[in-house]
């Protein structure tokens, strides 16, 4: 028996298949081996494109307002950089895209999501787990929060 979990996520793939949209993905962390397992991650889906990368404040800016992605996955803590600073200043200039933030430090929960960040997730994050996420966020622009191995959806 399938779990209405499960159908509502395969109703929200079978919605951007049968749209042929393409989610626009830019991915901001500062460790090389994050952003290279990020992207494999998510290649292979035909949803979902890696658009961009980003090491740095600055290049995430640039990438972003030069690539206007769907969703931005960002590290809130990039190698001393204030990365909730970053998807502020996202939320300021680009309100329609979607910031998942990827931290196992609870302390960014609250920041992230005051900041404009649509889910905090942890860096653990499965292959499914994040391609469902970045789905959701996409089409109904909600708040998502993972806690041990379940999600929680708050809809905007």
């Amino acid at each position: 028996m399938e779990s209405t979990k499960t159908k509502d996520l395969s109703q929200v793939y079978n919605y951007i298949a049968s749209n042929e949209d393409v989610i626009r993905v830019v991915v901001v962390d500062s460790r090389e081996a994050m952003r290279e397992g990020l992207r494999q991650m998510l290649s292979g889906d035909e949803t979902i494109k890696v658009a961009g990368e980003a090491r740095n404040v600055k290049e995430a800016l640039s990438q972003i307002q030069k690539l206007y992605p769907d969703i931005v996955i960002i590290d809130a803590d990039m190698g001393g950089e204030n990365g909730i600073k970053v998807i502020n200043q996202i939320n300021q200039s680009l309100n329609h895209v979607g910031i998942i933030v990827l931290n196992d430090e609870k302390n960014f929960v609250v920041p992230a999501i005051e900041n404009g960040a649509s889910a905090f997730l942890s860096r653990n994050i499965g292959r499914n787990e994040l391609i469902s996420a970045i789905r959701i966020i996409y089409l109904w622009h909600s708040i998502l929060f993972q806690e041990e191995h379940h999600f929680t959806l708050v809809k905007l």
